[in-house]
Parts: structure tokens; sequence; C-alpha cells
């Protein structure tokens, strides 16, 4: 904001500058030619001068120059010293008291029941349901389905054809002459006057205003808050723990027995002989015959040539391995005990061999073979039936019963008391406080000011136009119309209608009757038997004992401590700042002046009056001309 103000200030005075060496060459702020100067607003021609407006000779007087110091704005740039008010952290040290909770153990005793368990065998008669199995007769409803003759009723359609009556407006055209009427355009010329609006333009003085700006000390007033802080005493409740023994009356159900004789059913078993027949399955020896093949062949002697054997028939070999072998016990070389036919002797590259040679005789026969084939056969039994007979009996039984017993006991009761206790606490509080500065704050001002400018303006002028009219005159014409008309004619067309009749039919329907039948089936009846068992009961005794325990009590301990926190504090700085600022500067410039006639009037004449030697005023009132100072 403070650099706009700046910014805004040099363009005002570089303005007002401006205007005032624009100025130089009139006193009145009047139009001056290019070549002289007049006091009177009037053109001065390049050769002469004149006071008033009058024709002045070539030698009169003369241009000339002259030096003159003008004020000339500039912006500057400078270095000021602020007063900035700057918060600095500043580190501080505050005590405060803590309640510390130090803990403190305590033992106490107290009484307490306990259960000792004791062992006790009882003896329990109790009843067991045996499963039996027994058989049952039943009756089963077994459906039975025939078919019956249904009759029933049907709606079957029946189309019928019928004529319908209707009537129809059949359209009849006629043509008929209409008269109408036209308007037919003509154009007619006419003449108007009309108003318009001519621009010229006209000088005029027009005044304004400057905002100047300056700059001004003032002394500000403002508010700092600043920490203290503040002792206080402060009550405070805490719960002071102690205990309390109290009594108290409890129920206690304590068992006892008594005998008692109840009834109860006993299923007695006893046996029945019975008579049925069951299918057995029996092995019936069968006679059937097979086909065997036998071999029913026989050894026999057969002769043949086998080669003889390299050595001798030094050493004896058995029958048909050695060298002279033959069909029995080896014997000495030539022949063989056995009866058979003489072998040649040893030594020849052939010989003859008597072997035995199995003839097969194959014989196909039927043999009878016996076999084992299962049959059913009805065969009758006799079985025992189990049944079961209702009788009713006493037993005695001992029932537990409990009564109830009121016993006293002692308990311990921690409760607290509320004690006021007082403690000193540290707050941290501010106030305000007033300080005063001094500010420098820029203001403007405004002035008045005046400058000749142009204006558009408008005069009225009366012309004349021609123009067309357009104007319609009524005339009366005829055209045909093609007009419609309706007559009304009977007319008939044929319609179908469907109707629905009645017919009776006859269908099968199933039926489903029911036949009862006698079956028979085994369940399963359970028996009640009566046993006895031993069981171990564990019953406690109530004992009271002293017992120790250990109790934490906490006691509240004041304690000093110490605490460092950050206040901030405003801090007065001088602070170098950039400032635009416009000043003026002396500046010589070179300015045409002319003479006046015989040195009374200057360059600028004002009409006989006495001025100064330079461009731009009057030195003092003159009458004919209306120049002021």
């Amino acid at each position: 904001m403070r650099t706009k103000l700046l910014s805004l200030a040099c363009g005002l005075a570089a303005a007002f500058c401006s205007l005032q060496l624009q100025a130089q060459c009139s006193s009145c702020g009047q139009t001056v030619a290019t070549s002289g100067c007049s006091s009177c607003g009037e053109t001065v021609a390049q050769s002469g001068c004149s006071s008033c407006g009058e024709t002045v000779s070539s030698g009169c007087g003369c241009t000339s120059y002259t030096t003159k110091t003008v004020m000339v704005p500039q912006r500057v740039m400078e270095t000021q010293m602020v007063t900035v008010t700057q918060m600095q952290q500043e580190e501080r040290t505050r005590t405060y008291t803590v309640m510390k909770c130090v803990p403190r153990t305590e033992t106490r005793t107290r009484t307490v029941t306990e259960s000792v368990p004791r062992q006790v065998e009882k003896t329990q008669t109790y009843t067991v349901n045996e499963c039996q199995s027994q058989t049952q007769d039943y009756t089963v409803r077994v459906p039975v389905t025939t078919y019956v003759d249904q009759e029933y009723t049907v709606c079957v359609p029946k189309t019928e054809t019928y004529e319908i009556p209707y009537t129809v407006q059949v359209p009849v055209y006629t043509d008929v002459e209409v008269p109408y009427t036209v308007q037919v355009p003509y154009q007619e010329t006419k003449t108007r006057t009309y108003m318009v609006n001519v621009p010229y333009t006209e000088d005029m003085e027009q005044k304004y205003q400057v905002c100047v700006p300056y700059t001004e000390d003032q002394e500000q007033t403002y508010q700092v808050c600043v920490p203290y802080t503040e002792e206080k005493e402060e009550k405070y409740t805490v719960q002071v723990p102690y205990t309390e023994e109290k009594t108290q009356e409890y129920t206690v159900q304590v068992p006892y027995t008594e005998t008692k004789e109840v009834e109860y059913t006993v299923q007695v078993p006893y046996t029945e002989t019975m008579t049925a027949t069951r299918t057995v399955c029996q092995r019936v020896p069968v006679t059937q015959y097979r086909t065997v093949t036998k071999d029913m062949g026989s050894y026999q002697c057969v002769t043949e040539e086998v080669p003889a054997c390299n050595t001798g028939c030094s050493t004896p070999a058995p029958c048909g391995t050695s060298a002279c072998g033959g069909c029995g016990e080896t014997s000495n070389c030539g022949s063989c005990n056995d009866g058979c036919a003489p072998t040649p002797s040893c030594g020849s590259c052939t010989r003859t061999v008597q072997k035995r040679v199995w003839v097969p005789n194959c014989v196909t026969q039927q043999v009878p073979y016996t076999t084992y084939t299962t049959q059913q056969v009805e065969q009758p039994y006799t079985y025992t039936v189990t049944k079961c007979k209702t009788e009713t009996r006493t037993r005695t039984v001992n029932v537990t019963k409990y009564k109830p017993e009121t016993k006293t006991r002692t308990y311990t009761v921690t409760k607290c008391k509320p004690e006021e206790r007082t403690r000193t606490i540290t707050l941290n509080k501010s106030r305000m406080e007033d300080r005063t500065r001094t500010i420098t704050v820029r203001k403007s001002r405004m002035e008045d000011r005046t400058r000749t400018v142009k204006v558009q303006k408008c005069r009225q002028e009366e012309r004349t136009q021609e123009y067309q009219v357009t104007k319609y005159k009524t005339e009366e014409r005829t055209r045909t119309e093609r007009r419609c008309s309706y007559k009304t004619e009977e007319r008939t067309r044929t319609a179908q209608r469907c109707t629905m009749v009645q017919e009776t039919r006859t269908r099968k329907v199933p039926k489903v009757t029911y036949n009862e039948e006698l079956r028979q089936r085994t369940i399963m009846v359970s028996v009640p038997v009566e046993k006895t068992r031993t069981y171990t009961v564990t019953e406690y005794d109530q004992v009271d004992k002293e017992v120790e325990y250990t109790v934490t009590l906490m006691d509240q301990v004041p304690e000093e401590k110490t605490q460092t926190y950050m206040v901030c504090v405003p801090v007065q700085v001088q602070k170098e700042v950039q400032v635009c600022r416009t000043i003026m500067v002396p500046q010589e410039v070179t300015v045409p002046c002319t003479t006046g006639c015989g040195g009374a009037v200057s360059a600028c004449g004002g009409c006989g009056a006495t001025v100064s030697p330079g461009c731009g005023s009057c030195g003092s009132t003159t009458s004919s001309c209306g120049c002021g100072s």
C-alpha cells in the first residue's frame, strides 16, 4: 500500500511540473503562436511585436533567447531507519508443587472360613433297564387302486354368421362461385423535412483537482501482553482408606437323610415254548459222468544201428553207454547177457542195438463221479420265548433333604473418608500494558488547477428528403370453390359370433381303497433290573482360620519441581527501509524572447505595462488586455 501511494505522488508531481513548462509563453493561459508572444491571446507575426494586436513594422523589435532555471522533479530511492517491534523468545524458570504418591505396606489379619474335605463311602440301589426282543402283531393298511367311470360337462364353442345393418356418410362435391376483396398496392412520392445534428469543436476551460502527497509524524499508542506468575493456595480433597469389620448372617442348607417306602413296577420274565417252520438248506449227492482219455500203451523192443565206440572193450560200462553196450547188464566184449541178438566185435564202425520203446494206445471212456447240490427243505423246530409280566413291589429308599440353618461370619470392609488438604499452585497470567511509538504517516491534500480542453458539440440543421410511400386500393374479384356435402346411406355387413354349448362326457378316474393286513415284527422291550453299587462322596467341614494379608497404602507427599518455559517478549528494533521520494532538481533551459516597442514592453508585451524579462507572466494588471498577476 505504501509503495502504491509513493508512485501516485511521484506521477502527480511530474504532471504538475509539465503544466508549468507549457505555460511559460502565456500569462493567462491563452494560445500563443510559435514565433512570438502576446498578452491578449492574438497571433503575432514573425516579423514584429504588438501590445494590443496592432501591426508593427519589421524594425520595431527582434527575437532573442534567454536562459532560465526550471525545477524538474526527480525520483530518488532513500534508506530510512524505521522502528519495528519484534517478538523475541526468552527462557524463564518457575517452581511448582506436585503431590507424589508414596506406597506403604501394612500387614493385617482376617478370619477365613475353609472347607476341609472328608471321604465318605455310600451304597446305592438303582434300577437298570435291559433290552429284550419281543414279537408284536400290527395291522397295515394296503392301498388298492381301481378305475371308476366319471361323467363331466364340457363347454364346446359354436360359431354362427349373422348380418348387421349400419349407416354410412357418403361425400358429394359441388362447384360454387365466391366473391372476395383484394388490396392492390401502388407507389406515391412524398417530401418530408427532418433535423440533423452537425458536430463542431469548441475550446473550454476546465477546473480539476490534483492529489498532492506529503508526510506527517504521528504518535501511536499500542498494547503489549506482558506475562507474570502468581501463587495461589488451593484446597483439594483426598480419599483416605480405612478398614471396618462387619458381621453378616448367612443361611446354609444342611443335608439330612429320611427313609421312605416307594412302590415300583417290575417286569418279571418267564419262558414259553413255541413251534414254527423254517427253511433249511441240505446237501444232496448226485452221480454224473465225464469223458476220460487213458493211455493203454506198452514197451516194445526195436532194433537200430548206432555208431560204434572208438576205444576198446577192456573197461566195462553201463548198458547203452559202453562201447559194446547191449540190452541188459554190461559183459565182456562181444555179447550181451540178456539173450538179445549177438553184436559184432568191438572196434567196428557201426553196431546194431535193440531198445525198449513205449508205444502209446489212447482209449476214451465214460467215468462216473459224485457231486452235491443244495436243496431248500421246510423243517419244523421248537424255540423258547422269554416274556415279561408286570408286578408291583415295595422298597425302602433313602431320600436326601435339606434344612436351612443360620450362621454368622465376620468380614473386613475397606472404606474411604474424604480429607481436605491445602497446596500452593503457581498460576501463569498476563496483563495488558500501554506503550507509545512514533510512526510516519503519508497523507495527501487536494489542489485546484485549470486546463483548456476541446469539447465536441452539435448544432441543429434542417434538411429536406423525398421518399416513396406504398398505398393500397380495394378491388372486388370472383373465384370458384369446390365444396363438400354428405348424404346418409343404409348398408349391411356380415359378422360371426361364438356361443358355448355344453356336452356330457365320460372318463376313467382312479379310486384308492385300503385293505387291512395283519403282520408281525420283532421289537426291543426294556426290562428293569435292580442293581447295587458303592461310591465315594466327598463332604466338606467348615473350619475358621486366621490369615495374614498385606495391604499397600498410598501416602500423598508434596514435591517441588522446576519447569523451564519460553516466553515471547516484544523488542524495539531499528530497521532499514527503502523509500521512493520525489525531489525538485534545478535545470537550465533556453527559451525565445522578443523585446517591445522602444523598450517599454517586453517580448511577451502587456499593453504598456512593465513585464519581467522572462516569458510567461504579466508583471502588473493591464486594463486593455485583461491579464492579471
